[in-house]
Order: C-alpha cells, then sequence, then structure tokens
C-alpha cells in the first residue's frame, strides 16, 4: 500500500519541486548563520568580525621571544630598576639588569667592568656577551634599555612581527652622525635580532679592528661601529605615518618639544628622519620613551594598561590604521 500511494501522490514533477524546495530553505538557514557573523554600525555598513581581526598579544608573546637588558648600577636597584621589574619587564620574556652587583630582589648580570660612566661601554659588552652565551637558544631577540627606559613591550613585538630574526637587522631611533651607517640612541632602547647578536659576538667582538677592544666610549656609537662592521642593517622603525616608535625622551618632551624649540638643539641636527610636530611626533603604537622617573613610570603602566575611556573603541579614533612600515625589501 505504501508503493502504490508512493506512486499515485509522488510523480517527477513532484519530487522536482520539493527537492527545490529543500535546497532553497538550507541555502536559507546557512546563509541565516552566515549573517549572524558580520557586524554593522549603525547606519548598516559592514564591520570587520572582531573576534577575527582582533590582535592577539598572547600569542606574539609566545612567538615573538625577547630579552631584554636593563642598564642599571647598584645605586638604582631599589628604585628605577625595581620599577622596571615590576612594570614593563616582566611582559619580556626574559629580563636581565646589567649592573655590577648582584640583587637578590632582581634578576642579574654582574658585568667585571668599573661601575663608572665612562665605562658603560665594557659593561654593555660584557652584557650581549653574556646574553649570547646564556639565552641565544632561548629568545629570537634582545633589547637593551636603561633604567629610566619605558618600553611598551606588545608595541615591540608588533613591530617584530613583520621581520625575520635570521636577518642581520637592529631598531631604535636612528641617528645620522659618528657612524657612517647611523646608529641608535641608547636611551631609547634598540633592539639586535638573533643574527646580529650571533655576529656581535662571534666576529666582532673578538677583532679589535671591528669593535672597540678597551671599555671606554659612548655605547650606542660603539655598538653602531661594530655592527656596521659586520654587515647588520639599521631598519627604519616609524610607523606608516612616519611618527616615531623608539623615542629618547619623555611623552611630555615630544608632544611639546619644549625643550627644543630651535632647530640648533643636538637632537635635531642628530636624528636621521625628522620629527613631526604635535601629537603626530609619536605613534600610537609608540615602542619607547626615555628619562621616565619611576613616578612617571607608575603612571605610564595605568594610562597604558588601565585607563580606559568607556564606550569608545579607540581604533575607530583615526581614519587609517596605524601599521609597520613595509621597508624590509631594501634592506639587502
Amino acid at each position: 500500500h505504501i508503493s502504490l500511494m508512493w506512486a499515485v501522490h509522488c510523480n517527477p514533477d513532484k519530487l522536482i519541486i520539493f527537492s527545490s524546495f529543500l535546497l532553497v530553505f538550507i541555502l536559507c538557514v546557512f546563509l541565516m548563520q552566515e549573517e549572524s557573523l558580520i557586524s554593522t554600525d549603525e547606519e548598516g555598513n559592514i564591520l570587520p568580525n572582531l573576534l577575527q581581526s582582533e590582535a592577539n598579544a598572547t600569542e606574539l608573546a609566545e612567538k615573538i621571544r625577547i630579552l631584554c637588558l636593563v642598564m642599571t648600577h647598584p645605586n638604582n636597584h631599589k628604585t628605577k630598576a625595581y620599577q622596571v621589574y615590576k612594570t614593563w619587564g616582566r611582559r619580556c620574556n626574559y629580563v636581565e639588569f646589567l649592573t655590577t652587583e648582584a640583587d637578590p630582589e632582581i634578576p642579574t648580570i654582574v658585568s667585571p667592568t668599573k661601575e663608572d660612566y665612562n665605562q658603560i661601554w665594557g659593561k654593555t659588552k660584557f652584557g650581549f656577551k653574556t646574553a649570547y652565551e646564556k639565552y641565544y637558544d632561548k629568545v629570537d631577540w634582545v633589547m637593551k634599555a636603561d633604567d629610566d627606559t619605558y618600553v611598551i613591550v606588545e608595541n615591540l613585538r608588533y613591530l617584530l612581527s613583520s621581520y625575520n630574526h635570521s636577518d642581520p637587522i637592529w631598531f631604535g631611533c636612528e641617528f645620522k652622525v659618528i657612524v657612517k651607517d647611523g646608529y641608535m640612541s641608547g636611551g631609547a632602547g634598540y633592539v639586535l635580532s638573533k643574527e646580529a647578536l650571533r655576529r656581535f659576538n662571534e666576529i666582532s667582538l673578538p677583532n679589535a679592528t671591528l669593535c672597540k677592544e678597551d671599555n671606554t666610549g659612548a655605547e650606542d656609537a660603539e655598538m653602531g661601529k661594530c655592527l656596521m662592521n659586520v654587515g647588520v642593517k639599521s631598519v627604519d622603525a616609524r610607523d606608516n605615518f612616519g611618527r616615531f616608535r623608539f623615542l629618547p625622551f619623555t611623552p611630555e618632551n615630544h608632544i611639546s618639544q619644549r625643550e627644543w624649540g630651535y632647530q640648533d638643539f643636538w637632537y635635531y641636527k642628530n636624528i636621521k628622519y625628522p620629527e613631526n610636530p604635535g601629537m603626530h611626533c609619536c605613534s600610537d603604537l609608540a615602542i619607547s620613551f626615555h628619562y621616565v622617573s619611576p613616578e612617571m613610570m607608575v603612571l605610564l603602566e595605568y594610562l597604558i594598561y588601565h585607563l580606559r575611556p568607556y564606550g569608545l573603541k579607540t581604533e575607530t579614533l583615526d581614519d587609517a590604521p596605524t601599521k609597520n612600515r613595509i621597508n624590509s625589501s631594501a634592506l639587502f
């Protein structure tokens, strides 16, 4: 009886109609699910899916491994160094304080050099030598900073995400004097790739014709000479709007520029690239500031990581997003 009813009531025409209806129904369900994944603004314009496009700082922290070498001295351990350790230093994969005395409250690399400003180059060489011996297989990048430098480590990782640590490169606030290829400001901090670290230790340091053997001299300029002599290339670290990311003064100094309101100021004359005036001086993804007191370090920690304007999506404030510059093809 069932087969008879099927033959009577389900001829080929009806079967085609039913199949078509079923196909349209399934397609509608699929499209409704797709539409639920698309966000729109009040005017119906499609917005990017936040779950898919949101930057993931945690993922970058696992992929881009950084050792932070912080230059300090015993008199600053309990103040500046400890404040670095409790704020931005803990966001590095590893952090070591380059000093001349051990301290149980902070991780230290104890240099045998004399604790004297004129001996900082020797202290720097020892720090990078120890970094190479102790961390070469653990990290991909090494950043040197001072104990009055404040670093937004997440922004540093974003910059480095566009580059390969196997290339001989380094980053920072670049000066165009003293060294033919330029050198990076020590106060704003500079970053060496794994390959740059290897060349510095294996080729440059052992050869007095490539790298200064005694411990005197300006550490940042001497580092520039040593790296240039082994083919390490400096990278333009500014963002896609030409705004600086490694900044050798405080945020207030750069924004107001009141400290160098004339073109004869040494900073104006020495920087490789011109600095934009006012709020456009500094990138929305700035990486570092210098001459930051322990009190200002706490203030920056609050302003960057805790303060939020309620209901405002800060990424919508600019007409175009801040991104890395595409300049790696011109390096080699």
